[in-house]
């Protein structure tokens, strides 16, 4: 990393053939990125989608682009694909569809372009106040273990919808025919308070274990990325195997590892927050006291964001670090540390911006609720801009995708085909 912090600096590491750098793309926003002059012969691409709801509309459209970049007769780019949440979903969707990558693409844009907040969760009168009268009643009486209600929202559209659209048998008929090399869905585990990330692959693949985080073989279904997608309160847990899981962003400390694990030696990581976002700590106005939709706005953001600027960092420090010393690979414990080559993509434009215009697409009966814990604000833009699953909304996403990933195009062309 140049030092000082000025992306507009480079600074290279010659000892062992390597550099290292941060560098503006044509329009101006940083690009991370890390390179080798001595590259293999049949590098490993990791894909890396971490969670973000209807924000994730804009993967789908980096995916649109990189299916253009791309010759018309090639294979999957990706022999690795992890995910997380909603993330898990495009995922597994282009995963199931590696031996028809441009297909698979189309498929996946095509479902962001029709989404209907009714396809996530029922959010029609009757079910509103159904779910509202159960927390309160509960609340009241004081019955909120067992016999209490399981979430403010059900999500059953979401499963239904993903039975109709998903082939997951493919997902093995990929792997056997050597489109796929491994594809891993992360939850986290209620009982055990461990990132467990699923993984279905080629034999020799090893299962790891860290610090409040494991990957275990398993064959991905259905269950698997409803558990990784519960977002805590607002979706059911989901039973996978003899544990409950939820969200898999929320101990999900390390959102690269799974790819690292799985063999990937260069990764595509697809972000959800604008690459411009300040790092200035002090508040932007006078202090108001936050409103509940404000608050689950800051936890979502939480949730689903922060961990992956961590990651990106902890690679950064390791890149630079390896460069430093001149050893291309260090011996630890049951690892070894790598030099990684990976380019980040995230939005040229804060996504909120895109959210007030489609403020009445929300159904009615939703759009009182979030009144009602003043959630329809301005404050509450963050937590809107997850659960705004409407495909006007989501195919503008899609199209800033798309465009982000075309003006990167030579450093996608780099990464993936190494010219």
């Amino acid at each position: 990393m140049a030092k000082g912090g000025d992306p507009g600096t480079r600074r290279y590491y010659n000892d062992d053939g390597c550099r290292s750098r941060i560098r503006p793309d044509r329009s101006g926003d940083v690009m991370y990125w890390f390179s080798r002059k001595r590259r293999k012969s049949h590098p490993i691409v990791g894909l890396v989608l971490p969670g973000g709801g209807a924000r994730n509309a804009y993967q789908a459209g980096v995916l649109k682009a990189v299916a253009e970049i791309l010759p018309e007769d090639a294979k999957n780019p990706f022999p690795v694909i992890t995910g997380t949440s909603s993330g898990a979903i495009n995922a597994t969707l282009l995963a199931s569809s590696a031996l028809q990558f441009r297909e698979g693409v189309q498929r996946i844009c095509g479902t962001w372009e029709n989404f209907r907040i009714e396809k996530v969760f029922r959010a029609d009168t009757r079910t509103a106040v159904r779910n509202s009268w159960r927390w309160v009643a509960a609340m009241f009486t004081g019955r909120m273990g067992e016999t209490g209600p399981l979430s403010i929202l059900d999500n059953t559209p979401l499963r239904q919808m993903m039975e109709s659209h998903l082939r997951f048998a493919r997902i093995q008929q990929c792997i056997d025919a050597g489109c796929l090399r491994a594809l891993a869905v992360t939850a986290s585990g209620y009982s055990s308070g461990c990132s467990v990330t699923f993984f279905q692959g080629v034999e020799g693949l090893v299962p790891w274990q860290r610090a409040r985080r494991c990957g275990i073989p398993a064959e991905i279904g259905i269950d698997h990325l409803m558990a990784s997608s519960a977002i805590p309160m607002v979706f059911p847990a989901t039973c996978v195997g003899d544990e409950y899981f939820g969200d898999g962003s929320m101990r999900e400390t390390a959102p690269l590892s799974p790819a690292l694990h799985l063999g990937a030696d260069r990764l595509l990581i697809v972000g959800v927050r604008a690459s411009d976002a300040s790092t200035d700590c002090r508040p932007r106005e006078a202090p108001a006291y936050p409103t509940p939709g404000q608050i689950a706005g800051y936890v979502f953001d939480t949730l689903f964001l922060d961990s992956l600027d961590a990651d990106l960092e902890r690679l950064n420090r390791i890149n630079h670090t390896l460069s430093e010393t001149g050893e291309s690979r260090v011996e630890y414990q049951d690892t070894a540390l790598r030099p990684i080559e990976f380019l980040m993509l995230s939005p040229s434009h804060d996504l909120l911006e895109f959210v007030p215009p489609h403020l009445h697409r929300i159904p009615r009966p939703l759009r009182t609720l979030l009144r009602a814990v003043g959630a329809m604000t301005r404050g509450s833009l963050p937590l809107l801009s997850y659960l705004l699953f409407e495909g006007p909304y989501c195919r503008e996403l899609l199209e800033l995708g798309y465009q982000d990933a075309m003006a990167r195009r030579e450093a996608i062309e780099e990464l993936l085909l190494g010219s």
